[in-house]
């Protein structure tokens, strides 16, 4: 089997997130793994592989709420109104999980909210935009569709500069310290959608959110793209972060997908795209909320779930020709499927595999492991859960993320579930 990924790069994907061993890696390798990436596992995370665990936390999420005038009751909607979320990695030795969203029909809050997996605290890092005073909105009732003069229609940005609520969808993704972020990582918001309750509007621009410390409590987003891209961008988007590269891949718009793939370049902060060959295969036309990406560091593939006709699919993108477009996965088995809703889904390295959640099937999670040769079966093998049920969301961007850290995927559903964490199999 071929890996594009040589031993100079274990390292640099292991303090990215993706785990201490490889299967792939050889003991030379591995010699060059830091001592530091290791961390004792905390004990409020399930002890087995395929048992679940529900989590106590110090607080919820309510109780960081912004209290922007008017719009205190909405939120929750930061998370349950189709947005999503990312791990953060370097937030500390067991990470946290990061929330943000909003936006059309939901509420003007572009607050950063996080789980802080070192304490079980919920911390807001920003606080929302204010309104009322000529920074932000005008009014926040009457006409849906009502002209707001601090609003930038081009940028997506309220009057004072930030990015407005928006539904992230799985656009969210984290920026490592060693390849330019914060010192404690960058969230990047690749692209926008949904922006302004009033307004709804979609941009290409893409904002950045510094992680500075664990201390800081009033964070700035700015704009971080120089350019937009050069055609139109559709709600309903996916982004997934290529270390290898240094650039975030994003396609939105599945239904209506033009024949080609974007990227943000880390270097340049410029927006790009490769357009697919002739016969290449564009997305799958699914459903726009269903998109979820992630980047496979061992077959150096962007890999997608989505809808399509109420079954899920599975595709892959070849990183080094991304030209030649997106290949539909066979899988061993079927996997049940929501009508529209996505399937969140993370690479666990250490046993190299993804593991899935189904909106379809509540009592278990699904293993997938890729073929050698990537066209061939990929096998799929269901896993009953063991010990709490884990909630489903309809949107859930990479809210459902692995923690090599804490050897489990720690996930809320909603802004009122409960925590749960979930060890694979094998780990």
């Amino acid at each position: 089997m071929q890996h594009p990924v040589d031993r100079r790069e274990c390292l640099r994907l292991a303090v990215a997130g993706f785990g201490l061993a490889l299967p792939w890696v050889d003991v030379a390798c591995a010699a060059q793994s830091s001592p530091s990436a290791e961390s004792v596992v905390p004990n409020w995370v399930p002890v087995r592989g395929g048992d679940t665990k529900s989590v106590a936390t110090t607080n919820s999420f309510q109780s960081q709420n912004g209290k922007l005038a008017g719009w205190e009751y909405a939120f929750g909607k930061i998370i349950d109104d189709y947005s999503g979320g990312v791990y953060n990695p370097y937030w500390g030795p067991f990470g946290a999980m990061v929330f943000h969203g909003g936006g059309h029909s939901a509420t003007f809050d572009n607050s950063v909210v996080i789980l802080d997996l070192n304490d079980r605290t919920f911390k807001r890092l920003s606080n929302p935009t204010p309104g009322g005073n000529g920074a932000n909105w005008i009014a926040t009732t009457g006409n849906r569709h009502q002209a707001d003069p601090a609003f930038n229609l081009t940028y997506c940005e309220y009057g004072d500069g930030q990015p407005g609520a928006a539904h992230t969808y799985d656009t969210l993704a984290i920026l490592p310290p060693a390849d330019g972020g914060a010192p404690f990582g960058s969230l990047i918001r690749v692209s926008s959608y949904a922006v302004h309750v009033n307004m709804s509007r979609n941009t290409g621009f893409a904002h950045r959110f510094d992680f500075h410390s664990t201390a800081m409590r009033d964070g700035k987003w700015h704009r971080w793209s120089v350019n937009g891209p050069t055609s139109g961008v559709m709600p309903g988007a996916c982004s997934a972060y290529d270390p290898l590269r240094k650039r975030f891949w994003w396609i939105s718009g599945l239904s209506s997908a033009p024949p080609m793939v974007r990227y943000l370049e880390v270097s340049t902060q410029k927006q790009q795209e490769i357009r697919f060959t002739g016969g290449a295969r564009v997305a799958p036309a699914a459903n726009p909320d269903s998109a979820t990406m992630r980047y496979d560091p061992v077959r150096d593939t962007l890999v997608l779930t989505c809808t399509v006709d109420a079954k899920l699919v599975l595709a892959f993108l070849r990183c080094e020709s991304p030209e030649r477009g997106w290949v539909v996965a066979r899988l061993s088995a079927g996997i049940p499927a929501v009508p529209g809703a996505s399937h969140p889904f993370d690479f666990v390295a250490e046993t190299d595999k993804f593991v899935l959640l189904s909106g379809a099937d509540t009592s278990a999670v699904y293993d997938i492991v890729p073929s050698q040769e990537l066209t061939y079966p990929w096998r799929v093998t269901r896993r009953p859960v063991v010990g709490v049920s884990i909630p489903r969301a309809y949107v859930a961007g990479k809210r459902w993320s692995y923690s090599a850290a804490v050897k489990s995927f720690v996930w809320m559903a909603r802004s009122s579930s409960e925590i749960i964490a979930y060890r694979p199999v094998g780990i």
